[in-house]
């Protein structure tokens, strides 16, 4: 493959329409919009002439994205479709580095000898700007893909509106945009194009595509090709994560958690106010603090919800504030995890046929039970999978029989549901492997008086051995949502139902009072980060060390904070 094609892809017979090689782009915003409620630029802090503009807008009850892309000129068209002829074989093969830089360094050189240099001095970033719209970004929906307000992105057919998961606009749920495929032909030209941007292939005969696009932040496509299994035709979703993982101290609310004056400057400053765009209000910090205290020791945490709840992203956030000192070995089918750097972690991955290989060579794939088996050879301090579903959960009760600490999602929608996926085919969870799981957070979709839908953790519940062979589910903290508030809120109440934090205690040989300690001590670190509007994987990562090295320095449960 020539370094051209590398940079830029090899380019679709559907990438251009028919009609005389127009741009086909977002259909063009009313002239007047009415009902705006959100406007701003993508990428983030573009000019005028290198980005698009979004506008969040109301229509009779219903919320609209529309996309307007930078205005040209007759003058800038007729330069755009120049530049846009053979721009492929224009670029020298030893061509190399930023494809941006590349394309721009096209555009001097082209606009001397096509007696373009006026208007590419005066058009330049616009000119850029579409160029890498159409040869390495994402064509029509270029301007959503670097959105990082959209959390999914998805098609049902090519007449009608792209559809967009807005995080800031839940309430309104998938809203049309106005953007429009021209025909099946450019859809599924794009579909392709997302299959070799994933290093993989999509045909007729193979017409379904699961893939990845890592970059600053990873998309997860899932597309169809065609109407081999899809009516009438190509469709896809793409779910989209943040550049900058969620962290406990975005997700935690502090209002509702209430400690005991412990003597120390943290715990005796109150909660500043903070923006509830910083906050997702998921759970509580008392909450975030027993979570963290778990981690401590050999712990067992699956946390359950159904699809697109936000597992993913709490259990990510809780692995987060990990001891340095340990190690963490993660197993997915697609890469989702995302930890900070500080932490010892090492990613693993599934491999199928779809990488490269034939149909019929399945023993050269790595599904999940293989992987955790090769994973437990690492000697993990904590071991994660991305998702339990199946055969895989074999190898998780191994893991916990030989005392590694796992951390999982699940799809359940309560703590009762979850006990009997594990004991029922294809899951393989005898009752003594369901009595050693510590706790089991439940994520929920709940929509609040306003109308907005949230992600809230409905309830923690622990597994408590009541016999030989037996257990029973206890609840540790439960969500109200006529009040939209968490309990209990205090560490005294959260003892007092914890039979797995009694247990620390024990085996710690920390009284009581140590324990509440601990918490309040936790959840106040974990204040003061959302108070001082610390709330990036960088500030946490600082955080959780400085805790790390004042446990060492002073002993479990007592002494943080001295001045």
């Amino acid at each position: 493959m020539s370094k051209v094609r590398q940079l830029f892809g090899k380019r679709d017979d559907g990438d251009r329409s028919e009609e005389g090689g127009k741009e086909s782009g977002p259909v063009e915003a009313p002239e007047e919009i009415r009902g705006v409620i959100d406007t701003y630029r993508v990428p983030a802090g573009g000019k005028p002439d290198a980005s698009a503009e979004v506008f969040v807008v109301e229509e009779d009850g219903l919320g609209k994205y529309l996309v307007r892309l930078p205005k040209l000129s007759a003058q800038e068209q007729r330069a755009l479709e120049i530049l846009h002829i053979n721009l492929l074989d224009s670029i020298p093969v030893e061509a190399s580095g930023d494809p941006r830089e590349v394309v721009a360094d096209y555009i001097w050189r082209t606009a001397e000898v096509a007696g373009l240099a006026d208007v590419a001095h005066e058009s330049h970033e616009k000119l850029l700007y579409f160029l890498m719209r159409d040869f390495t970004g994402f064509w029509e929906v270029d301007p959503l893909m670097n959105d990082d307000f959209l959390e999914e992105i998805s098609l049902s057919r090519h007449d009608r509106p792209v559809r967009v998961l807005h995080r800031n606009f839940s309430e309104y749920m998938f809203m049309e945009t106005d953007i429009v495929y021209p025909s099946e032909e450019r859809l599924q030209a794009f579909v392709r194009r997302l299959a070799q941007l994933g290093g993989t292939t999509i045909s007729l005969a193979q017409p379904s595509l699961e893939v990845t696009l890592h970059g600053s932040s990873d998309r997860r496509i899932t597309a169809t090709l065609g109407d081999e299994i899809s009516r009438p035709g190509s469709t896809f979703a793409i779910r989209k994560q943040r550049e900058n993982p969620i962290t406990l101290a975005q997700l935690a609310v502090p209002e509702h958690a209430r400690w005991p004056a412990l003597g120390t400057r943290e715990a005796a400053e109150p909660a500043a106010p903070y923006e509830e765009v910083h906050s997702h209000k998921t759970l509580s910090v008392l909450m975030a603090a027993y979570f963290w205290l778990l981690l401590e020791r050999t712990t067992n945490v699956l946390v359950a919800g159904e699809t697109n709840s936000g597992k993913t992203t709490l259990m990510n956030a809780i692995l987060a504030l990990a001891n340095p000192k340990y190690k963490i070995v993660t197993a997915e089918d697609v890469l989702e995890i995302s930890l900070p750097d500080h932490l010892h972690w090492q990613r693993l991955k599934t491999r199928s046929y779809r990488a490269g290989l034939s149909p019929i060579s399945g023993r050269y794939e790595y599904g999940l039970s293989e992987l955790l088996k090769l994973a437990l050879r690492f000697s993990p301090t904590i071991l994660s999978l991305g998702e339990m579903r199946g055969e895989e959960s074999e190898t998780v009760a191994a893991a916990i029989t030989l005392g590694f600490s796992t951390m999982t999602t699940i799809h359940a929608e309560n703590a009762e549901r979850c006990v009997q996926r594990l004991t029922t085919p294809p899951m393989r969870f005898s009752e003594g492997h369901v009595r050693d799981i510590t706790a089991i957070a439940t994520m929920r979709k709940v929509v609040l008086q306003d109308g907005r839908v949230v992600r809230r953790v409905v309830s923690v519940d622990e597994l408590k051995p009541s016999g030989a062979y037996e257990h029973e589910i206890a609840n540790v903290f439960h969500y109200d949502p006529a009040s939209d508030s968490f309990s209990p809120t205090t560490p005294a109440e959260v003892l007092d139902r914890s039979y797995r934090l009694n247990e620390i205690a024990d085996s710690f040989g920390w009284s009581s009072a140590a324990v509440q300690t601990s918490l309040a001590v936790r959840a106040a670190r974990i204040t003061g980060q959302i108070a001082g509007g610390e709330l990036s994987p960088r500030a946490l990562s600082k955080m959780v060390k400085e805790f790390s090295i004042d446990e060492s320095k002073h002993g479990a449960g007592r002494g943080w904070g001295r001045e």
